[in-house]
């Protein structure tokens, strides 16, 4: 049993005989049939970008978050400037950068029912 190994060797030819392709194939005993088959290797996935935070180690708003707000606001008629100087104001920060993930998510579900409440009261 020291080497129970089975070799193949396939060839494909072209019609006129000459070899196109050759493939060894190597044929391996077994390990114990009651095992598991190997598990497929998990598909490398890029790790989640770290949110920005601030010294107190609060998570910051979101790109996505920080556009959504501006659309929610444009809706309401406040775009621009005006809009970041609203969530300045609201969230009593100097920077829009550091408003709070959580701040900012709370806002965005406020704003979305209210839109949702002036949509349905209007039809």
């Amino acid at each position: 049993m020291a080497n129970d190994k089975t070799t193949w060797l396939f060839t494909i030819k072209s019609s006129e005989g000459h070899p196109l392709f050759a493939l060894l194939v190597d044929q391996e005993p077994a390990g114990d049939p009651s095992a598991p088959p190997p598990s497929p290797a998990a598909p490398a996935q890029e790790p989640p970008k770290p949110i920005p935070a601030s010294s107190d180690g609060e998570p910051k708003m979101t790109e996505p978050q920080k556009r959504y707000l501006f659309r929610l606001l444009a809706l309401q008629g406040v775009e621009g400037k005006a809009a970041e100087e609203h969530l300045k104001e609201h969230f009593k920060v100097k920077l829009l950068r550091d408003i709070p993930k959580a701040g900012a998510s709370q806002l965005i579900d406020q704003m979305a029912k209210d839109q949702k409440e002036a949509a349905h009261g209007a039809a």
